[in-house]
C-alpha cells in the first residue's frame, strides 16, 4: 500500500537503499524533524528502514513517557508530541460536540435555565419526560456510590440535581409544546 503523501517519487525512481536497483514506491521520513521530507524505498527496504527508525532517537523511555503524558494534559502542546495541531478554525468546525453547546432558543443566554440545560447536555426542545430520563441517566453515571465515594462525583451530582430542579420547575410551569 502506498501512503498518501504530498510528494511522489520521480518517474523511474530507484530505491535509495545502498546497492538496491529496485523501483522506489514507498516513502519513509528522513528525520524526526523532517516528517514530510521522504526517502523512497522498495518494499523490502522500507520495512527494514522502518524497523530501525526512531521518532525519538535522543530520548530514553522515561523521557518519552513524560512527553506523551504532558501532551495529553489539557492545553498540552509540548514539543514533538503535540496533542493537536495548531491551526486556525474560525468556524469551530473541528471542535467536538461536547465542547460547545448551541445557544438556547427557549431561554435567554446566561439564564439559570439555559445554564442548567447546558450542564445536563440537553437540547432546547426537551420535554419533561426527556428531562427525567436524562436526569436518571446522569445520576446512574455520576452517583458517588457508583464511583467509590469520589468527591468530584459528589460535586457533579450536586450540580446535576440543581440543574434538574431548575429545569423541572421551568418545564412544569411552561405551557406544553
Amino acid at each position: 500500500m502506498v501512503y498518501h503523501t504530498r510528494q511522489r517519487p520521480a518517474p523511474g525512481a530507484r530505491c535509495e537503499w545502498p546497492g538496491c536497483r529496485a523501483a522506489a514506491s514507498y516513502p519513509a521520513p528522513r528525520a524526526p524533524d523532517r516528517l514530510h521530507d521522504y526517502v523512497w524505498f522498495c518494499l523490502d527496504h522500507v520495512r527494514a528502514y522502518n524497523r530501525e527508525w526512531s521518532f525519538c532517537p535522543d530520548m530514553d523511555r522515561a523521557d518519552i513517557d513524560a512527553a506523551v503524558r504532558s501532551s495529553l494534559e489539557p492545553g498540552g502542546r509540548h514539543g514533538r508530541f503535540s496533542a493537536s495541531p495548531a491551526f486556525d478554525d474560525p468556524l469551530d468546525i473541528f471542535a467536538g460536540a461536547s465542547s460547545r453547546t448551541p445557544p438556547s432558543r427557549r431561554w435567554p443566554p446566561g439564564s439559570p435555565e439555559a445554564e442548567a440545560a447546558a450542564a445536563m447536555a440537553l437540547s432546547d426542545d426537551m420535554t419533561l419526560p426527556a428531562l427525567k430520563s436524562r436526569y436518571k441517566e446522569l445520576v446512574k453515571h455520576h452517583h458517588p456510590d457508583a464511583n467509590g465515594g469520589c468527591p468530584a462525583s459528589e460535586e457533579r451530582m450536586k450540580s446535576i440535581t440543581r440543574a434538574y430542579r431548575v429545569l423541572h420547575e421551568a418545564l412544569s410551569a411552561a405551557p406544553a409544546r
